[in-house]
């Protein structure tokens, strides 16, 4: 739905100048672009060469019209001008990824002194498609955005002001009229949701769309529980122990990795493997990465025995024909083997379980002396340490033993590291959540979460855990999400029908669990909703912290 409505701006764009021509993009287009086009897409536009408008001492090429995508920022608009006042392309057509301030057009219309620009357009496509129904705004970082709003620098707001454009530009590329919702408990989350419905009443682009959305936008600091959790769903996994940047996969320190290997692509959008597994979880992925591997022996007639994924991998690198058959195949059977070597290395099983435990079980004295034995075992890096001792703490926020476990990990990792538990407690302790992310805020809640756990069987022990997410969107689906939880934008505005379209968008990051647990929630209403998710950024659990580690600065002891 999001996705097509991105690929037919892109397309149109590339569509609308005949000829030759170069594609002129800036660092943020480059990546909405890459997610959404293939190389050879593009080719198939006539584009003969792409570049970046940052670039200096670009090759003039007079005999090439020039396509520019860009995002409307003061550094792009600085850059145009300056390109404008020497042109190196016979034609400019200029191509913005959102509503542009009349006074800029003004200015390009004033530096346009030779007339090379042909047309000017306002497309809405300003937001980085991960999967079909999955985008980001690409900022790893808005916890600058907590503090309180008269204290923001000219950074802060440029931040907030992105949040209300992505989420502006989103509904226009639907041409969905948006109902805005938004958590009652973060002030963050009214003024952004308050500066969509006044942009959306100003600038008066869609008050004529056929149909309506839901909007619900909800704060990271409500869940800090699920970005910390070690993933084991294919793409979740992916992110979490090799980091996936706009579905690119740095493959270089991975032992003895092949040269055409050091960066591999996962797109689900042209990857039919990659989109049917993503969500699978590690055993199935071993099971369908066999099938994968065996279907491709066939017609290479070879009868290799490949019975474990090194085997697999013994295979693809002794056969350099199958590689040359199937580089996709060969792809995966690398990220798979790798994750599976990281996975044994760091004994992530077992401490996955744990984290689990901690994050769905009420069980301090067990869960203090487990996470006490895992500081002081060999086997377990710094970091899986810390991660215990922070799910922990969220847990037991108020316990003694919190204090005592802080004191045991100095013994093992430095300050810096020990005080990213008081920073975490300060962004999203209990003071600042609202809801009831541990099911424990009232007796029967507590009750009825102990007999769950105690009585009701658990399908997959390192799954088990469901984002505080999925709670909120199925009481939205079923009509009992409150208002006065999620109050209306604007008052009055409510709507009975649950069958649109809705945007949930998480400000402060989203994460791929929470994407699987909206799509689990999608099957199980049996398609009769579309879900869609965004977030300021994908986080997995090193680019959550490294956001809340900035509250240092501001003084967090």
């Amino acid at each position: 739905m999001l996705l097509q409505a991105i690929q037919e701006y892109i397309k149109g764009m590339l569509s609308r100048v005949s000829g030759m021509k170069v594609l002129i993009l800036d660092s943020e287009t480059t990546g909405m672009v890459s997610l959404v086009q293939s190389q050879s897409e593009i080719l198939e536009h006539e584009v003969f060469l792409v570049e970046r408008i940052e670039t200096e001492n670009r090759e003039t090429m007079r005999h090439l019209n020039a396509i520019l995508f860009l995002r409307h920022t003061d550094k792009n608009f600085m850059l145009l001008t300056r390109e404008l006042t020497q042109p190196r392309y016979a034609e400019y057509h200029i191509f913005f990824s959102n509503i542009v301030p009349h006074h800029r057009l003004e200015q390009l219309a004033c530096r346009d002194e030779f007339e090379v620009v042909h047309q000017v357009h306002e497309y809405f496509c300003d937001l980085f498609m991960i999967n079909h129904n999955l985008f980001s705004l690409g900022l790893p970082s808005t916890v600058g955005l907590t503090s309180d709003a008269s204290t923001w620098s000219t950074y802060e707001e440029a931040i907030f002001n992105r949040h209300v454009d992505g989420l502006f530009a989103t509904v226009l590329a639907l041409k969905r009229h948006p109902i805005i919702r938004f958590a009652v408990g973060s002030e963050l989350n009214r003024k952004i949701a308050h500066g969509l419905q006044q942009k959306i009443i100003t600038d008066n682009l869609i008050e004529k769309a056929e149909s309506e959305c839901l909007v619900l936008i909800c704060d990271r600091r409500d869940d800090p529980v699920t970005p910390l959790l070690n993933q084991w769903t294919y793409q979740a996994m992916v992110h979490e122990l090799l980091n996936l940047e706009n579905n690119r996969v740095d493959m270089k320190n991975t032992p003895n990795v092949r040269v055409e290997q050091k960066e591999i692509v996962l797109s689900a959008h042209s990857d039919q493997f990659f989109e049917t597994n993503l969500l699978s979880n590690f055993g199935d992925l071993g099971v369908a990465i066999k099938e994968y591997v065996e279907s491709y022996q066939e017609q290479t007639k070879n009868t290799a025995n490949i019975e474990s994924i090194e085997a697999m991998q013994r295979f693809v690198d002794e056969y350099p024909e199958f590689r040359k058959l199937s580089g996709n195949v060969s792809k995966h059977v690398a990220v798979v083997h790798e994750l599976s070597r990281l996975v044994d290395s760091g004994n992530l099983l077992d401490i996955s379980q744990l984290e689990q435990e901690i994050a769905c079980q009420d069980s301090r004295t067990s869960h203090y002396q487990q996470v006490m034995e895992k500081i002081n075992a060999n086997n377990v890096s710094n970091m899986e340490k810390l991660r215990l001792v922070l799910l922990y703490s969220l847990r037991y926020e108020h316990d003694a033993s919190v204090q005592t476990l802080k004191t045991e990990l100095r013994k093992y990792m430095g300050e810096d590291q020990v005080s990213l538990i008081n920073c975490l407690l300060r962004y999203a302790g209990s003071h600042v959540r609202s809801g009831d992310l541990f099911s424990n805020k009232s007796f029967l809640a507590a009750a009825t979460n102990k007999l769950q756990k105690g009585f009701k069987g658990v399908q997959n022990v390192y799954t088990q855990h469901k984002s505080n997410l999925k709670t909120i969107v199925n009481q939205l689906l079923q009509g009992t999400l409150k208002e006065s939880a999620y109050p209306y934008a604007q008052p009055g505005r409510g709507t009975s029908n649950n069958k649109m379209d809705i945007i949930i968008f998480m400000v402060g990051g989203v994460t791929f669990e929470e994407a699987r647990d909206m799509m689990e929630l999608v099957v199980e209403k049996q398609n009769q909703c579309r879900i869609i998710l965004g977030g300021s950024t994908i986080h997995n659990s090193r680019s959550f912290l490294a956001d809340v580690a900035l509250l240092a600065r501001a003084g967090a002891d």
